[in-house]
């Protein structure tokens, strides 16, 4: 048998929901070949079980498999083996046909991926806010997503237990949403594409199917987030019986009001805020407490884009005059001159060429020393990642002088 991760909910039972819809999304990547046959045989006999036991039920479908060529402003790159196949595709809205849902889960074929990553934020993201999926008004809607893998997210751990990471960072590369485009405006992120299901009142329901047992933690945590749970496929035969056993959980417990989710006792709470990101941008101002200087400021922004925090890089001068002559203050020593000016530019992919220039007071040095010892702060800000930062360290030697030409005597 299967076993389901997580306990039961805590509470008891509200009433059976007079109307309830159901969306299944299948993770149709090459890997998920036996879970698709399993289903093929077992999709409809755990419908009519459903049906008999929920009043009202109606099912739809769709697919979801991951992104073939990205856009990234001046470039494109590959998150896997998908072309000719979109990241998701509704294949029926939902309906009161069940054995149309089974015939069409029958065509289904495990094929693409090539990548750890699938789009599920996207599958997930359309199936709450395409109109075409066809919520009724007033019915319990749940989301059952049959997969094996995590989504595409700049940081997966955000939100969950250090103690839970699988690695860290757990970037996945960004979802770059309907357009195609990483760095635009519809690019997904998927702590807020959970946070949209809980608020629009649809539990996500998750049916592992022989995936990592390093991600169940995540998912135990992504779902709970919307009031769903975990459900592990592990057995022969079992994954029908996951699939009722996941639809009947997310009906026996009903919406939590507007701006509220269930914890790990499925207790009705605030929305937590968005959980702090570790993306930020570094900005200069002009600083004039002790006359005018330009100084560097980090900008701190959590995952919904809202700065959270902003701190100075490097502090004005501190000094004082003294009968006309520029004083460092007592106990304070004095700052080192900048060697290298410095530079900003736009590289793509592949190897760079930087070319650093030194400042007057680093070629006076390298003129009266003969070399120098330079340490070079790079830091690389992809499209829509995060900043990266490495110092290194160079010895620059002034260049040789030319040998003096004797003449000889006449």
């Amino acid at each position: 048998m299967g076993l389901c991760v997580g306990a039961a909910p805590a509470v008891a039972a509200a009433d059976t929901p007079a109307h309830t819809d159901v969306m299944f999304v299948f993770d149709t990547t090459g890997s998920m070949g036996g879970a698709l046959d399993e289903a093929k045989k077992e999709i409809k006999g755990a419908m009519d079980q459903l049906s008999a036991s929920l009043p009202d039920v109606q099912f739809g479908l769709s697919e979801v498999k991951d992104y073939n060529t990205v856009l990234n402003r001046n470039f494109e790159f590959s998150y896997g083996l998908n072309e000719g196949f979109e990241p998701w595709v509704l294949k029926t809205p939902i309906g009161p046909n069940p054995q149309l849902v089974s015939d069409l889960l029958k065509g289904l074929s495990a094929k693409g991926g090539g990548a750890d990553p699938e789009a599920y934020g996207r599958a997930l993201y359309e199936s709450t806010t395409n109109p075409a999926v066809g919520w009724r008004p007033g019915a319990r809607g749940i989301v059952v997503l049959i997969a094996d893998n995590v989504p595409h997210d700049d940081e997966l751990n955000l939100g969950i237990s250090e103690s839970l990471w699988a690695k860290s960072p757990f970037n996945t590369g960004i979802d770059p949403g309907r357009d195609n485009t990483v760095g635009t405006a519809d690019d997904l992120d998927w702590q807020a594409v959970l946070n949209r299901l809980a608020t629009d009142g649809r539990p996500l329901e998750y049916v592992d199917f022989h995936g990592k047992a390093a991600y169940l933690p995540y998912w135990q945590a992504w779902a709970g987030s919307t009031g769903g749970t975990v459900m592990a496929a592990k057995g022969e035969d079992d994954l029908g019986s996951k699939l009722v056993e996941a639809v009947k959980l997310g009906a026996a417990l009903p919406p939590c009001p507007s701006g509220q989710v269930r914890n790990a006792e499925s207790l009705c709470v605030a929305i937590p805020p968005p959980p702090p990101s570790n993306s930020f941008k570094i900005e200069p101002r002009i600083s004039c407490a002790k006359g005018c200087y330009v100084v560097e400021v980090k900008i701190v922004f959590d995952s919904a884009g809202r700065v959270i925090a902003e701190s100075v890089l490097n502090e004005e001068p501190t000094r004082s005059r003294v009968a006309g002559i520029s004083a460092v203050k007592a106990g304070q020593k004095k700052k080192p001159k900048a060697q290298i000016k410095r530079l900003s530019q736009v590289v793509a992919p592949g190897a760079s060429t930087l070319k650093l220039k030194l400042t007057g007071a680093a070629k006076k040095a390298l003129k009266k020393k003969g070399s120098l010892k330079l340490k070079v702060n790079i830091s690389f800000t992809p499209d829509g990642g995060t900043a990266k930062s490495a110092v290194h360290t160079f010895n620059v030697k002034a260049p040789a002088k030319p040998a003096k030409k004797h003449r000889a005597p006449k």
